[in-house]
């Protein structure tokens, strides 16, 4: 699991309230942890590895180079995860980094879930606003789980470590074909693809190709002629019908080929 957010979002003390340690360096300074450091925890018979990193900061706020650094860091961890724990601070509440970050994770294809921290300091009004704002500006993941939780009493940790391990096993989880078929068969009768100039489009089957993430490949006669609307309504049906909750999916358009 990759532990990810702006400065001071809360990602060392998450790791340090799982641990019951103070392993890391943490104070009330954005960027204090200067190092991605992995731990191994074991989460209901699980063992996790949690990946910190330094807070990743806008390239024009860095001095020094040491965010510049974190940036990276947290890239790479993304890229050696499985799934990403965004951290945000509900007291300053999501903003245009956090959807940055939010995008290098789902362009990667990981499992995502947000993790809304510091609720402790809000009162419900202002609770109702910071979820409401988190899920307006992270929209285009709206599969991702939000757990809003508080670090500091520790109060939904566990669940927040919950939604992530659930996350993992959707990403790795593979829908055998010919269940898969019966769906694609439901999704064509009761809405087909749109025509493209006056010719119909078809689409054949689909199979799943590959886990983490669940990606799928749909047979077309035109590839390219696929609507992007339409595009979005299949994957739509597919999380309608098989969850993916938590986790990236792809669907591919392809033609035939000879042998088929």
């Amino acid at each position: 699991l990759a532990i990810v957010g702006r400065p001071n979002a809360g990602k060392s003390s998450l790791v340090n309230r799982i641990l019951g340690e103070n392993r890391l360096v943490v104070d009330d300074r954005p960027g204090t942890t200067v190092d991605s450091i992995d731990t191994l925890v074991e989460h209901e018979g699980q063992e996790l590895v949690l990946i910190d990193t330094a807070g990743m900061r806008r390239k024009r706020s860095v001095h020094g180079g040491i965010e510049g650094l974190g940036v990276l860091q947290a890239i790479r961890a993304m890229e050696r995860s499985h799934c990403v724990v965004l951290m945000i601070d509900a007291h300053t509440g999501p903003g245009e980094q956090d959807a940055k970050i939010a995008g290098l994770a789902h362009e990667r294809g990981r499992a995502i879930v947000i993790g809304l921290n510091k609720m402790d300091l809000l009162d419900e009004d202002e609770r109702k606003r910071a979820i409401e704002r988190t899920r307006e500006i992270l929209r285009f993941i709206s599969w991702a789980p939000l757990v809003t939780l508080s670090v500091k009493t520790g109060r939904a940790v566990q669940k927040l470590f919950g939604a992530a391990v659930a996350a993992v096993e959707e990403h790795r989880k593979r829908i055998p074909t010919a269940e898969l078929n019966r769906f694609f068969e439901e999704v064509l009768e009761s809405h087909p693809p749109p025509t493209h100039g006056g010719r119909a489009v078809r689409l054949y089957y689909v199979t799943q190709a590959q886990i983490r993430p669940p990606t799928f490949v749909a047979i077309t006669n035109f590839p390219d002629n696929v609507h992007w609307s339409y595009r979005r309504y299949v994957e739509n049906q597919i999380r309608q019908r098989f969850g993916f909750e938590g986790s990236s999916i792809r669907v591919h358009y392809r033609p035939k080929s000879r042998r088929e």
